[in-house]
């Protein structure tokens, strides 16, 4: 039907994510928020467990990532470095092409103005390369929401 369905769930409901997935293989479906990666874990056995669901989700090809909500989750005092392992592994396990910034406000506002978010996120990537970087911000986006390029 050209639907797009968003999976917002907690990390400990990613499989099943996968289950719902898989049962409507043509429905393109978007992760919100990395799939809520522990920013702060309680452990590395709740970071795995959390990264094994994205990875898992990852391998569907018709489900991208939205690079969103996490800054939201962050202790109150944060710093971009805290973030980036969570970016990161989704980045990693989505690839350059099917991953996509989203602002959520105003549910940042918990910990961080806007500004602050989008400025975190550009730090944890500035290494990658300018292609990834616009693909991130603006390409990808254009392209799974199907919506027209504007010209000029």
């Amino acid at each position: 039907m050209g639907k797009r369905f968003d999976l917002c769930m907690r990390s400990g409901e990613l499989m099943d994510g996968v289950k719902l997935v898989d049962q409507c293989p043509k429905t393109q479906f978007v992760l919100d928020h990395c799939g809520n990666g522990p920013v702060v874990p309680k452990d590395q056995a709740e970071f795995d467990r959390w990264h094994a669901g994205l990875k898992e989700l990852a391998q569907r090809p018709h489900v991208v990532c939205k690079i969103s909500g996490i800054v939201a989750s962050a202790a109150k005092e944060w710093k971009p470095a805290d973030l980036a392992p969570v970016i990161n592994a989704s980045l990693e396990a989505f690839g350059e092409d099917r991953v996509m910034f989203a602002g959520d406000w105003p549910v940042c506002l918990l910990r961080a103005s806007f500004e602050q978010w989008v400025n975190a996120l550009k730090e944890i990537v500035k290494d990658r390369s300018p292609a990834f970087r616009r693909k991130l911000f603006h390409d990808n986006a254009l392209k799974f929401y199907d919506l027209p390029v504007k010209k000029g």
